[in-house]
């Protein structure tokens, strides 16, 4: 097990756990059931279980499907995001039809649109979108729509503190080639607002957390058949830590 703290954790308002890159398939589903039991045996009061991405490794319904089928019995809300493995146009896996899924198996608590918006107490959680579901690839790329909806959101939400949820990280890696297209367009919106105190991402499968003025950036671990999630606590403060549960390093 790794810790890797902002600051001393001293008094806990919010916590969740972070998966992604799951990269589920019909031959690896067990390691996701047994991920399942571990949450429900040893979190009892986390507030939900956030899936960035990458859920499937191949865009078809069927693994969605099951996906789905096994997380929808965490104890803890599941909420799940998109990534560049999960949708297709040409395999029938579009944002709308992936999202329509997902609600339809986890329930009327979850939105059906790829980027929404979930409120826990005094934070807000963005969930955004960023995959070409045309052209699948490694890069991230945030439309003008998209980016005009988190500015109005970022707005609307002025006097909350914001996380942003997103398979894409926002900084660059030196060891990938999966880093964001043009995310100067990105950064000239979270610029405008001083509301954003993170963005929690996965994508480059390794672990990296970092500070940039105000934001908190988290990278964490692709999920690799249950070695690795991560465990993130808000405090009354706003000050983020985390617990990054990496089995590999055991």
């Amino acid at each position: 097990m790794l810790f890797n703290l902002c600051s001393f954790c001293s008094a806990k308002d919010l916590q969740f756990i972070q998966v992604t890159d799951v990269h589920l398939t019909q031959q690896n589903a067990k390691y996701l059931k047994d991920f399942v039991q571990e949450i429900n045996s040893k979190y009892t009061d986390i507030d939900f279980v956030v899936f960035t991405g990458d859920n499937i490794d191949k865009a078809n319904p069927e693994d969605l499907l099951l996906f789905l089928k096994i997380i929808k019995h965490l104890n803890a809300r599941p909420y799940v995001l998109v990534g560049n493995h999960d949708l297709f146009k040409y395999k029938n896996l579009t944002k709308d039809t992936y999202m329509s899924m997902v609600r339809k198996e986890l329930g009327y608590y979850h939105s059906d649109k790829a980027n929404y918006v979930i409120k826990k107490g005094n934070i807000v959680f963005v969930s955004m979108n960023g995959v070409k579901q045309i052209i699948p690839g490694p890069y991230g790329y945030f439309r003008e729509d998209e980016l005009e909806w988190l500015d109005k959101t970022l707005t609307k939400y002025k006097n909350k503190k914001v996380v942003i949820l997103q398979h894409f990280p926002l900084i660059d890696s030196k060891s990938t080639n999966h880093n964001l297209y043009k995310k100067e367009e990105y950064e000239r919106i979270i610029s405008k607002h001083n509301n954003v105190i993170s963005i929690i991402s996965g994508h480059y499968h390794k672990n990296i957390e970092q500070r940039d003025g105000n934001i908190y950036h988290i990278v964490t671990k692709n999920f690799a058949n249950n070695t690795c999630y991560k465990l993130i606590e808000i405090d009354k403060d706003n000050m983020i830590y985390t617990y990054l549960i990496d089995k590999s390093v055991y």
